[in-house]
C-alpha cells in the first residue's frame, strides 16, 4: 500500500491447516451360531456333525471431540462512534487479527483506502475521511483459533464549523467550453500553508477527443492561487474534469476542507490572434485558417504592451478606463491622463491589459500611440470580442518590450503560458 512504510497489506502468512480428525476403530466380538442335522442311524452310532463360525467385520463410531471455538473478535474505532475531522482512521481489533477492511460509506460508496499492520492489529487509512459523513466497516478478521470471521463497526465525521472551512472558487465555471489556452485556477479565500497536502488532493483527468491522457502540472502563484495547465495548448475537444477530494484535508491551522468538489469542463475550436506591433498587424486564426487581417497599434514607448503569450479572461462591451487605475498618473493637467468609456473590450491582464476599440487611434496600423492596451477598429474589435472565449490565446511580438516584468508579478493572463514548462513544474508543492 502506497505511503505507508511501517504496514504492510496485512495478507502475509498461510492459513493454519484444519486439524484432521481420526476415526477409532473398535473391534466388536463375533457369536458363532450352531445348527446340528441328524441323519436315520443304527442304535449306538452317531452322526458326525459340522459347525460354521461367521465373523463380524469391523465398524467405526463418530469422535466426540468438538471442533475448537474462540469468542468472536471486536474491532473499534479510535476515538469512538463520533470522530473528529482532519485526522486519519484508526482501526483495532480484539481476539484476532485482520485479513480484510472495507470502509465504505453509509450510502455503500466505498470510500477509504488503507493498511493493515504486519501484526494485523490495527488499520489505518491513506487520507483523512469526509467530514459530516457517516462510514461503515466490513472486516474479516481471523479468530484465536485462525478461523476466518466477519467483524463490523459504524462511526461518523464531525462537520468542519462554517468559520473554519476551507473556501475556494473556480475558474472555469462547470459545463463551459473554453480556449486552448485556459488554465484552471483553484482561487482560496484564505491562505494555504499545507500546498502538499492540498494539491494532492486536486485530480485532473483531461482526455483528448482519441483518448490520450493530457499532460500537466499544478503551480502555485501564491498562498491563496494554484493553477494547472497543459504541458502545450489544449487539444479542441478534450474533456477535462476537476475532482477536488478536500474533504477533510488541514489547509491551514483552523483551516479544513468541509466537503470533496467535482466539476467538467471541455475544450472549444482553437481561435488565435497574432498581433506584430512592428508591422502593426492583427492577424485572427480559426485554427490554422486565417479568417481576419487587421491594422492594429499598441504600447508607445514607456508604456509598451508586453509581448508574450495572453489568454483572455473575460470581456466587457463597455468599460471605463483610466490612468489614475493604470498607475499612470492621476494628475489631470498631466499629458497622459485619460478617463474615458471604451467599447468592445477584452480583457487579457488582470492588471488591466485589453483588446479593445480606438476610433480616436489616427495613426493606427502605423505607429503604437496607446498606454499598453491592443489597439482595434470598432468593426474589428466587436469582431474579436463576440468571437473570443475565456482561455483564446493572444501572442504579442516584437512589441519592444519582454514579459519578464508581468512574469515577475505573476499577473494572470500573462503568467502562465510565458514560463517554461521546467520552471512551471517546479512551482509545484509536489515537485
Amino acid at each position: 500500500m502506497r505511503g505507508m512504510p511501517a504496514y504492510g497489506n496485512g495478507r502475509r502468512g498461510a492459513r493454519p491447516g484444519r486439524r484432521s480428525q481420526g476415526l477409532r476403530l473398535v473391534a466388536l466380538g463375533a457369536v458363532a451360531a450352531l445348527t446340528a442335522c441328524t441323519s436315520p442311524s443304527t442304535a449306538g452310532s452317531s452322526a458326525p456333525s459340522t459347525a460354521g463360525v461367521a465373523q463380524a467385520g469391523a465398524t467405526s463410531t463418530p469422535s466426540a471431540t468438538a471442533t475448537p471455538t474462540a469468542p468472536a473478535p471486536v474491532v473499534t474505532v479510535a476515538g469512538g462512534s463520533k470522530i473528529g475531522y482532519g485526522k486519519r482512521v484508526r482501526l483495532a481489533v480484539t481476539g484476532g487479527s485482520f485479513t480484510s477492511v472495507q470502509v465504505a460509506t453509509a450510502k455503500g460508496a466505498v470510500a477509504l483506502d488503507g493498511d493493515i499492520a504486519p501484526d494485523g492489529a490495527t488499520w489505518l487509512s491513506e487520507e483523512t475521511p469526509t467530514p459530516g459523513t457517516s462510514y461503515v466497516v466490513a472486516a474479516t478478521v481471523k479468530d484465536a483459533v485462525g478461523q476466518d470471521r466477519p467483524s463490523a463497526a459504524k462511526f461518523a465525521v464531525k462537520a468542519v464549523p462554517v468559520d473554519q472551512k476551507l473556501g475556494f472558487t473556480v475558474t472555469p465555471e462547470a459545463g463551459a467550453k473554453v480556449g486552448v489556452a485556459e488554465p484552471i485556477v483553484v482561487q482560496f479565500l484564505t491562505a494555504v500553508t499545507e500546498k502538499a497536502a492540498v494539491e494532492k488532493r486536486l485530480v485532473v483527468d483531461a482526455r483528448t477527443p482519441a483518448g490520450e491522457s493530457v499532460t500537466g502540472s499544478w503551480h502555485w502563484l501564491s498562498d491563496t492561487q494554484v493553477d494547472w495547465r497543459p504541458k502545450e495548448f489544449w487539444t479542441p475537444g478534450t474533456k477535462v474534469s476537476l475532482n477536488m477530494r478536500v474533504g477533510g484535508v488541514k489547509a491551514a491551522a483552523g483551516r479544513y476542507g468541509r466537503k470533496d468538489y467535482a466539476q467538467t469542463f471541455t475544450i472549444g475550436a482553437k481561435r488565435l490572434l497574432k498581433v506584430d506591433l512592428t508591422t502593426h498587424t492583427a492577424k485572427l486564426y480559426h485554427g490554422s485558417k486565417l479568417v481576419g487581417t487587421w491594422p492594429t497599434g499598441g504600447g508607445k514607448r514607456g508604456l509598451e504592451t508586453y509581448s508574450g503569450t495572453y489568454t483572455v479572461l473575460n470581456k466587457s462591451q463597455t468599460i471605463q478606463m483610466d490612468s489614475c487605475s493604470a498607475r499612470i498618473t492621476c494628475d489631470k493637467k498631466n499629458p497622459e491622463y485619460y478617463d474615458q468609456e471604451v467599447f468592445w473590450a477584452t480583457r487579457i491582464t488582470r492588471s488591466g491589459t485589453f483588446v479593445h476599440a480606438a476610433p480616436w487611434d489616427g495613426l493606427m496600423g502605423r505607429a503604437n500611440v496607446s498606454h499598453g492596451c491592443v489597439h482595434l477598429s470598432t468593426r474589428n474589435a466587436r469582431m474579436f470580442f463576440e468571437q473570443a472565449v475565456p482561455g483564446d490565446p493572444v501572442i504579442v511580438s516584437r512589441s519592444g518590450r519582454g514579459p519578464q516584468e508581468r512574469i515577475a508579478t505573476k499577473d494572470p493572463g500573462l503568467y502562465p503560458w510565458n514560463l517554461s514548462w521546467k520552471k512551471w513544474v517546479a512551482g509545484s508543492a509536489l515537485a
